[in-house]
């Protein structure tokens, strides 16, 4: 089995704030492209830059109630290129009363929010504390936190399980302390060819 860039750190080697920042840093000459087919929703093409990991409006969604983003290539001219799928859909289909872009993404949130500043997650605590995790969207009464991980950390803080911190897109391998805990870091005990990143210390 080919290894991947997963979530940590290791001592005496680089590490990087993302899977994909990993693969472009540790494996740039890789050409089996192990490192990316790793990722949850890998590109269907190796990216050479972070530049070129970008999300944008689907030059196939013809119609606006349907219309949805991706970014599996690269940005055709004319498109707006944003970082997250989230902040695509935000900004290019922030008044489809469908909510269709939203409820396309992996983890789509309850009701498709007005802004990328818009989306938050809440801790689920009609959930067994063990077994509980954070859901996209708003409660009342709830707090609410700009992303999953900063979620889990807020509201699960003693959770042994690591339940909240598995739901998550691109799962850590242990549960952080503090957001800036988790990191990427080469696989260098992997061939070349097979290696990808991996989380940890």
């Amino acid at each position: 089995e080919a290894a991947t860039c997963l979530p940590g750190k290791m001592n005496g080697r680089p590490s990087f704030d993302s899977m994909a920042e990993c693969c472009i840093g540790a494996y740039p000459a890789q050409t089996s492209g192990a490192c990316f087919a790793g990722m949850d929703s890998p590109p269907t093409v190796a990216p050479t830059t972070e530049a070129d990991k970008k999300w944008f409006k689907d030059p196939e969604s013809n119609d606006f109630t349907t219309g949805t983003c991706i970014n599996d290539g690269p940005v055709p001219s004319g498109y707006v290129a944003y970082g997250t799928n989230a902040e695509c859909c935000a900004g290019e289909y922030s008044t489809q009363i469908t909510g269709a872009c939203f409820a396309g993404m992996a983890n789509a949130p309850s009701a498709a929010p007005s802004s990328v500043d818009d989306i938050k997650y809440y801790p689920d605590y009609d959930t067994d504390y063990e077994a509980a995790t954070c859901l996209p969207g708003t409660m009342d009464g709830r707090p609410s936190f700009s992303s999953m991980a900063a979620c889990c950390i807020g509201s699960y803080p003693d959770q042994t399980s690591g339940a909240c911190f598995a739901g998550m897109a691109n799962a850590p391998s242990a549960a952080p302390s503090a957001l800036s805990d988790i990191k990427y870091y080469p696989d260098y005990d992997t061939d070349y060819e097979d290696a990808t990143c991996l989380p940890g210390t």
